[in-house]
C-alpha cells in the first residue's frame, strides 16, 4: 500500500510538471525566441505537454477512485470526502488554468503578467490539492495499517502454535521470541534461533553446577 501511494504521488507530481512545462515553453519562447517565430511548432509542443499531463492526472484519479470503490469495508467520513473532492477540484482547476493560458497566450502580445499570475495559481492548486488528498486518506491508511497488524498477529499466533506442537520442549515465550513480528527474520534464521534455544536449554539441563 505504501509503495503504491508513493508511485501515485510521483504520477500526480509528474502531471503537474508537464502542466508547468507547457507554460514555461511559451514564456521562454516569448523571452528568448526559442522557436524562432514558428508558432505552429510552439503550439504543438504546448499541446503535447498539456495532453501528457492530462493523461497522467487522469490515470492518477482513475486509480484513486478504483481503490475507493474496491474497498467495501472502509467508508470515508464526511470530512474526508470534502478533502478528497476539494483535492480533485483543485487539480482540475490547475488543468483548466493551464488550458486557458495556452489559448490566451497566443492572443496576447506581452504574456509576462499572465504567465506569473497563472503559474502562481497553478502551483497553489497543485500543492494544496496534494495536501488535501493526503489528508483525505489518513483515515484509510490508519484502517489499512490496523488491518495489516491484525492479520500479522493472526499469522504470528498460528506460527507459535505450530512451533510448540512440533517441539514440546519450546515454551510459548521462546516461540514468541523466535517468530517476533518486530524483527524481520528469514525461515533459515528462525530455524537457527530455534536450534540455539533448544541447545542452551539442553546445556542448562546437563550442567552439574546449575542451581
Amino acid at each position: 500500500m505504501g509503495k503504491k501511494q508513493t508511485y501515485l504521488k510521483y504520477l500526480a507530481t509528474a502531471s503537474g510538471l508537464f502542466f508547468l512545462s507547457s507554460l514555461l515553453v511559451k514564456y521562454f519562447d516569448f523571452k528568448k525566441g526559442v522557436f524562432e517565430g514558428n508558432t505552429t511548432a510552439l503550439l504543438i509542443t504546448e499541446i503535447i505537454l498539456f495532453l501528457i499531463g492530462c493523461l497522467l492526472l487522469g490515470f492518477y484519479w482513475f486509480v484513486k477512485f478504483y481503490d475507493l470503490n474496491k474497498e467495501k469495508e472502509y467508508v470515508m467520513t464526511k470530512k474526508e470526502k470534502i478533502y478528497f473532492l476539494s483535492s480533485l477540484g483543485l487539480y482540475s482547476l490547475s488543468l483548466i488554468l493551464t488550458m486557458i493560458f495556452i489559448i490566451a497566450a497566443h492572443n496576447i502580445v506581452n504574456i509576462t503578467t499572465l504567465f506569473f499570475v497563472m503559474i502562481v495559481f497553478i502551483l497553489l492548486g497543485l500543492i494544496v490539492g496534494s495536501v488535501f488528498e493526503m489528508i483525505s486518506r489518513l483515515g484509510y491508511q490508519s484502517y489499512v495499517a490496523r488491518k495489516e497488524y491484525e492479520q500479522a498477529q493472526i499469522i504470528k499466533k498460528e506460527r507459535i502454535k505450530k512451533m510448540i506442537s512440533e517441539d514440546k520442549s519450546i515454551t510459548e515465550e521462546e516461540a514468541k521470541t523466535i517468530v517476533s513480528t518486530n524483527k524481520k527474520r528469514t525461515k533459515e534464521a528462525e530455524t537457527l534461533l530455534k536450534a540455539d534455544i533448544v541447545k542452551k536449554k539442553k546445556e542448562k539441563d546437563t550442567n552439574p553446577f546449575k542451581d
